[in-house]
């Protein structure tokens, strides 16, 4: 797959979107909801503002409810999170200067390296977390359970590294054959599996 990047978007007259390139600004679906601005208007100062806000893209983007706790929010994480796959092989562009100051493309950059396995785990994972946290305050989740549950409980058939929750929130890391007989002898033994993947490295 070819090496993608993040290209500064341009209100220059001439200026055209490159061939492979998707626009993530906030004009897009991929925009970052949280704002510079507010984060200067509450206290914050540059260049901390700047990083505060791309932290809390990524945290948020990985089901953090900490700084948006609204069924909006959750909404808008999931249409995010249901285009990444397009992201795959593209350039993103922004009005952000690569190089010069963090941006959010970036966070999107290293979720659309993933595999599509990789990549679908991490969305199941983020998925799962925001439904934790809805039911723990008394909303109704978002997300069908056993759908879930099936991508996170699934066999690896991919040389590769695992990280993967054994039921105590702490993960462990093992290779994909490691996990796979992890997951058969939890299945003879258990009437549920209750281990999880947390990350996939493929």
């Amino acid at each position: 797959m070819r090496t993608c990047t993040r290209i500064q978007r341009r209100r220059d007259r001439g200026w055209r979107k490159p061939e492979r390139c998707m626009i993530v600004d906030r004009t897009s679906d991929f925009g970052n909801p949280f704002t510079v601005a507010h984060l200067v208007d509450i206290g914050y100062k540059e260049p901390e503002a700047r990083q505060t806000a791309v932290a809390e893209f990524r945290h948020w983007l990985r089901g953090g409810r900490a700084y948006w706790t609204s069924t909006e929010g959750d909404r808008r994480r999931e249409k995010i999170l249901a285009r990444l796959p397009e992201l795959r092989g593209m350039d993103l562009a922004c009005p952000c200067p690569p190089g010069v100051q963090p941006c959010h493309g970036d966070v999107l950059l290293e979720w659309a390296a993933l595999s599509p396995l990789a990549l679908e785990v991490r969305s199941a994972v983020a998925r799962a977390r925001v439904d934790r946290q809805r039911v723990h305050v008394g909303e109704e989740p978002m997300y069908d359970a056993d759908a879930l549950a099936a991508v996170l409980t699934r066999d690896v058939n991919s040389d590769c590294l695992v990280d993967f929750d054994p039921g105590d929130g702490i993960p462990q890391r093992c290779d994909n054959r490691t996990w796979n007989h992890y997951l058969r002898r939890q299945r003879l033994h258990e009437e549920a599996v209750t281990v999880r993947l947390v990350e996939v490295f493929a």
